[in-house]
């Protein structure tokens, strides 16, 4: 197999169909263990960067399998952030299908005051807490852009942001609660699933 590589990484055609036939399977087995939608076009991409990058590849059948999944890995995880984001779209676009009529004065007044108590409950967080909110929910950063920000790990960014919006939720809850909530007047995002969101 080590041979086969070479001349795959010469160019030979055959040498890289044989490469495909040995590893094709895999591939396809690996993408359906992760339940993705589309396993033959994933693999398909994966192929495609591996025709571009074996004139500098060099190494074992072992190294060429580990580099391989290597790429099939970062297809995946592309696949799933283009997806989530086609998601977002979406749930953006049914959103504003949904909206109401243009705000009035008043709501538009009940929506600032909103705002300022929820930036006055951030600013009673942690300060990581606070600034992970703040950069993650109210700028709308990615986790990654978050971490290098604060020079952070993405875990610990996300371990962060789901504190924060707990504790958000709690003294939303202890100090306006149902009672005193106006329709106009949402808390902070608190609800598991928007934690949840804003922690992935």
């Amino acid at each position: 197999m080590d041979q086969v590589i070479a001349r795959a990484a010469q160019g030979d055609p055959d040498a890289l169909g044989e490469l495909w036939r040995e590893h094709q399977h895999l591939l396809l087995r690996y993408f359906r263990g992760k339940g993705m939608d589309d396993p033959d076009d994933l693999a398909s991409n994966v192929w495609l960067e591996v025709a571009r990058g074996l004139p500098t590849f060099t190494g074992t059948a072992a190294e060429f399998r580990r580099w391989l999944f290597t790429i099939a890995a970062r297809r995946r995880i592309d696949e799933i952030r283009r997806d989530r984001r086609r998601r977002d779209r979406d749930d953006v676009l049914r959103a504003v299908d949904r909206q109401p009529p243009a705000p009035s004065a008043a709501e538009e007044a009940d929506r600032a005051q909103s705002l300022d108590r929820a930036l006055e409950l951030v600013q009673g967080l942690p300060p990581d807490q606070a600034e992970a909110i703040l950069l993650r929910v109210v700028a709308d950063l990615t986790v990654a852009d978050v971490a290098a920000i604060m020079g952070r790990t993405e875990g610990s960014v996300r371990v962060l942001v789901h504190r924060g919006l707990k504790k958000l939720g709690d003294g939303y809850a202890s100090t306006d609660g149902p009672a005193t909530s106006s329709p106009q007047q949402q808390p902070p995002v608190t609800n598991d699933g928007q934690q949840a969101m804003y922690a992935s």
